[in-house]
């Protein structure tokens, strides 16, 4: 064990303010080893003599340390580098002034924002999510209400009509206030970046600096110039982005060296609320309600706050308590490890354990079903269409080929019956249809410039798809390659015009393209190109969305005869327009909604006589209602408890099939006899 650097612990004690007082201080202090590799011993007498939180100049720290004014600037200088001391210039007196903060926030923060430091010296990163996360496991019960080291501030816009609003709870008041701006990386998602616990908010040209914080994040190389109106940007972005303000709170009221734009994932200041319990200490001077007249259910509250602290809920006719539970401040419960959250970065909860509204559960792809249908009832059809694609990008492809279970989960169905919301979708996406009402999202990202790493999709079908409007949508350019001569995939070629018109996908398919997707089709990957070469072609990430295009396979004699088509195979040719030889008597294996499909274009190809062999019953059949009806209005015969045993043919064409009759077992698994 290396024997301690006493100028280095006594530096630390100092830093630590008031808690460091009473911290332990060893080799595994992140204090202490942040420092000792960084600091040299005259570097340590100059910042001790410096003191916590007093302006200094070169020449009254000289005599302090009995050191030559021309040396002792230098060693001033090389602290202000390392982010020990900050450096700015005094124009009344005409010299360079130096201040040492507290640890955390203060000398941490510069200590991480000094990018050739991070990299040489990796342990400041892991210093910096130690201390924060040591030193309020003690502390952040004990902190009273408003007095956290960091304090969120509101959205303006939320408090603009309240007379009561106190200046420093507005940012604008604080970029009034200062004429020198600075942006900097995030050191919070830079010091996790370091030690492999980054998340997906990016860390550069996030953190705002003013007055003398921006001089000296400018002067040190830590940060980028800017104005007043980019710094304005750079909020309205963080917000846009679901980002929270957030600032030192280690001054007077009114003062402030720098804006914060925090994700929960990264923040070590929200780290106190969020993991310890102790929300109280950070939050702001307001608390968000619920104006439920103007409330549209839409659910973005839920998913955009980063402390989780709104939950989705239900008024189903209950005599359950399904109200949510009553808010804790943490002077109203026994402080203990029991009542932390130390998973809080993945263990969101976006509703309550009672439930959500049974239509947006049921939805596969969660559409917040009431906020669509609320919007579209105020007229608000591009708002409404703007909701849906948060979730789903093909509206008007899922509003003719949707299952409906939201519409099999509507209450109001238990009174007459449900909510026509397939219908009310379909009638908003159809604005998607004309290029003057269409919605195509505006780049979003916190940059607000486009990415340049080039990101290829292998499948241009649902997923492949989706995949590309949600990565143009972030900025990124996105080409899709498939080896089909139609993108669409499954909805192009395995859906038939009858169910789904062309036109609408294509429209929607148009809209990626507006978005900046390029399409490559009658392009195999693997085979025409390898991704090897598409690394070289400059392409930086690869989503593979082959998707399942084989046909199930019966596994019975005579399958392999001329006149045997698995289902997928055949309305891929129709959809292709190839001619596809059926014959006069068709029989359809299978209940889905794919066998439906089959047989329905079959009867459109000129088969006399079709049939649709299950082996279970009509209850059984997987297919929707609606399609199975259709089938049977179009003279499509159903023969039920039926089994294919073998297919019959001559000279090696099909004239028939062997079936075995079923009877009906017990219930499976699923609910299926």
């Amino acid at each position: 064990m290396a024997e301690l650097r006493p100028k280095i612990v006594k530096l630390c004690k100092i830093i630590g303010g008031v808690s460091g007082v009473v911290n332990k201080i060893d080799e595994n202090a992140p204090e202490y080893y942040s420092l000792a590799n960084i600091v040299t011993d005259d570097e340590a007498d100059v910042a001790i003599a410096a003191g916590l939180r007093k302006e200094r100049t070169a020449a009254w720290l000289a005599k302090k340390v009995g050191k030559s004014v021309e040396e002792t600037e230098k060693l001033a200088k090389h602290l202000a580098w390392i982010g020990v001391f900050r450096c700015t210039y005094d124009e009344k007196e005409g010299v360079d002034k130096y201040f040492m903060q507290i640890f955390a926030p203060g000398i941490m923060e510069m200590l991480v924002n000094n990018k050739e430091l991070l990299e040489t010296h990796p342990e400041v990163g892991r210093a910096f999510e130690e201390y924060t996360r040591k030193r309020m496991e003690l502390m952040s019960a004990v902190i009273p209400q408003g007095y956290g080291l960091m304090r969120v501030i509101p959205i303006e816009s939320a408090i603009k009509d309240d007379p009561n609003a106190n200046d420093f709870d507005k940012l604008s008041y604080y970029l009034n206030k200062y004429n020198k701006f600075s942006v900097s990386p995030c050191s919070c998602r830079s010091s996790r970046t370091s030690i492999n616990d980054g998340c997906g908010h990016l860390a550069d040209e996030m953190c705002i600096q003013m007055g003398k914080g921006a001089e000296h994040y400018i002067r040190t190389g830590r940060a980028r110039e800017i104005t007043r109106e980019e710094a304005l940007e750079i909020i309205k972005r963080a917000e846009e982005n679901g980002l929270m303000h957030d600032i030192p709170n280690i001054e007077e009221a009114g003062e402030s060296a720098a804006i914060c734009n925090c994700c929960s994932c990264a923040c070590f200041g929200l780290r106190v609320g969020l993991m310890f319990g102790a929300r109280d200490v950070i939050r702001s001077n307001y608390v968000a309600t619920i104006d439920e007249a103007k409330c549209v259910a839409c659910g973005m509250c839920v998913e955009t706050c980063p402390a989780n602290a709104l939950k989705l809920g239900q008024k189903l006719p209950t005599r359950a308590d399904t109200s949510a539970p009553e808010y804790k401040k943490m002077t109203d419960v026994i402080f203990s490890k029991d009542v932390w959250n130390p998973n809080y970065r993945e263990n969101f909860e976006d509703t309550l354990p009672t439930g959500t509204a049974p239509c947006k559960a049921a939805c596969p792809a969660h559409i917040a079903v009431q906020g669509y249908l609320k919007l579209a009832a105020q007229g608000k059809y591009t708002e409404a269409l703007e909701l849906i694609k948060r979730e789903n990008p093909f509206p008007a492809v899922c509003g003719r080929i949707c299952n409906k279970r939201c519409e099999q989960e509507c209450t109001r169905g238990n009174v007459d019956e449900a909510v026509a919301i397939d219908e009310v979708k379909r009638f908003i996406a159809d604005h998607d249809l004309d290029k003057a009402t269409r919605f195509v999202p505006k780049m979003l990202n916190q940059t607000g410039k486009p990415f340049t790493e080039k990101i290829a999709i292998i499948g241009a079908g649902p997923a492949g798809m989706s995949c590309a409007y949600y990565l143009a949508n972030k900025g990124y350019p996105v080409t899709v390659f498939d080896r089909n001569p139609v993108p669409g995939g499954m909805l192009t070629l395995g859906i038939p015009n009858f169910r789904l018109e062309k036109d609408v996908l294509n429209a929607e398919i148009d809209i990626l393209r507006e978005m900046g997707v390029e399409f490559k089709c009658s392009v195999e990957v693997g085979k025409d190109v390898t991704l090897q070469q598409l690394r070289e072609q400059g392409y930086k990430g690869f989503y593979l969305a082959i998707g399942a295009q084989k046909s199930a396979k019966l596994k019975v004699p005579g399958e392999e005869l001329k006149g045997v088509l698995g289902g997928v195979d055949f309305l891929r040719e129709v959809n292709l327009g190839n001619k596809v030889e059926i014959g006069k008597r068709c029989a359809v294996i299978g209940g889905g909604n794919v066998a439906m499909d089959v047989c329905r274009t079959a009867v459109r190809l000129g088969a006399e006589k079709t049939y649709i062999i299950y082996r279970r019953g009509e209850e059984e059949m997987p297919a929707d209602r609606d399609e199975v009806k259709e089938a049977k209005e179009e003279g499509v015969e159903f023969r039920f408890l039926c089994a294919p045993v073998e297919i019959l043919g001559e000279n090696g064409k099909v004239t028939g099939m062997k079936v075995e009759l079923m009877e009906l077992g017990e219930p499976d698994e699923k609910g299926r006899r």
